[in-house]
């Protein structure tokens, strides 16, 4: 079966605080705010993107500001952690010192057959790995002994930029069928399936396509329990297409097998298309097009609170209420799933 899907698109996540959430991303991660809008299912939150400087497709992170959502957790439905790419080893080895000058604790570096990695957390407890690929005959001994290399780094170099996302990790409880259901709905291949060296009896399952093998690396444990989207969480994993006519396809597909779906939504920048896999995870196809800059110029991306236009109407209301911090009235689960019909 042909797959549309070019890999991925963003990530969506959620944040107590819109302050500190910018702070992190752009000061300590050295990203560049691209989007400052609010979520268009509940209008009186924020949305914030952020990526690459040049707002590439699969470099943005982005985030609803609930500020009144309990603190979420790992599991079904509620995916482990992202994955950043970086250049090289070196680029690791100065993000490591790169956190510790700013006091952001932070893992040593970690030999993954073909990678090396680090982790760390955001201020809402989000698991952040930044990655690089290396040569599979790289010494571990070698890339441990990394660890020992400390130094002062005061600034993030043009080196150590955040390329793109590497990987995201959902859960999943059964290998064959999160295997199936990625190959009957968007034509994606189970690509291997390896250990996890990081926790007993569970595996990690990579699925993509030619180019891209693993941009998702499911994590299979069969006794995962179910997980909850909350302050820290990731909301849901948006995939790429080329254009509406290939998300069309994939609605097409979603729709033959039964599989409920959001029908194609306008979001101005994409067009969007959700469902869920068998485990719960929100999944979006999101349109490489028409981008961030259809609303404001490169120069301005993300210095002003940008409306779609059906709620320019409501833009007073919308600025009282974000200046209003803390006094917005807790929100439901109905909510909470406002992103899918699914």
């Amino acid at each position: 079966m042909e797959s549309f899907v070019k890999g991925l698109h963003h990530i969506t996540l959620v944040t107590r605080n819109f302050q500190v959430n910018n702070w992190f991303y752009t000061k300590i991660l050295g990203l560049r705010r691209v989007k400052l809008s609010v979520n268009q299912d509940d209008i009186f939150h924020r949305h914030i993107f952020y990526s690459n400087p040049e707002g590439s497709v699969g470099s943005t992170i982005t985030f609803f500001e609930w500020p009144f959502l309990e603190n979420g957790y790992h599991g079904l439905g509620s995916p482990h952690h992202l994955s950043y790419s970086v250049g090289s080893l070196d680029a690791i080895v100065k993000w490591r010192n790169w956190l510790r000058f700013n006091k952001v604790p932070v893992s040593d570096i970690i030999h993954r057959v073909d990678r090396a990695s680090l982790y760390l957390k955001d201020p809402d407890g989000v698991l952040i790995e930044i990655s690089t690929k290396i040569d599979r005959d790289v010494d571990i001994e070698y890339v441990v002994s990394l660890n020992n290399l400390e130094f002062e780094v005061k600034e993030i170099t043009s080196d150590m930029k955040l390329i793109a996302f590497d990987h995201a990790s959902p859960i999943t409880i059964d290998e064959d069928i999160i295997a199936r259901f990625f190959e009957k709905t968007l034509g994606l291949k189970r690509n291997y399936s390896i250990p996890n060296p990081d926790q007993e009896n569970t595996k990690i399952i990579a699925i993509g396509n030619e180019d891209k093998r693993d941009f998702l690396r499911y994590m299979n444990a069969s006794n995962a329990i179910d997980g909850y989207v909350g302050i820290g969480s990731i909301h849901h994993i948006a995939m790429a297409v080329d254009d509406e006519s290939d998300q069309r396809q994939i609605m097409k597909r979603l729709r033959s097998l039964g599989i409920r779906n959001s029908g194609i939504i306008d979001r101005v920048w994409f067009k969007s298309l959700y469902f869920r896999d068998p485990n719960g995870n929100l999944l979006e196809i999101a349109t490489k097009g028409p981008g961030y800059a259809v609303d404001e110029t490169y120069e301005e991306l993300g210095s002003k609170l940008v409306l779609p236009p059906w709620l320019e109407k409501y833009r007073a209301e919308i600025e009282q209420k974000l200046a209003e911090q803390g006094e917005c009235p807790r929100y439901t689960s109905k909510i909470q799933r406002a992103q899918t019909t699914a």
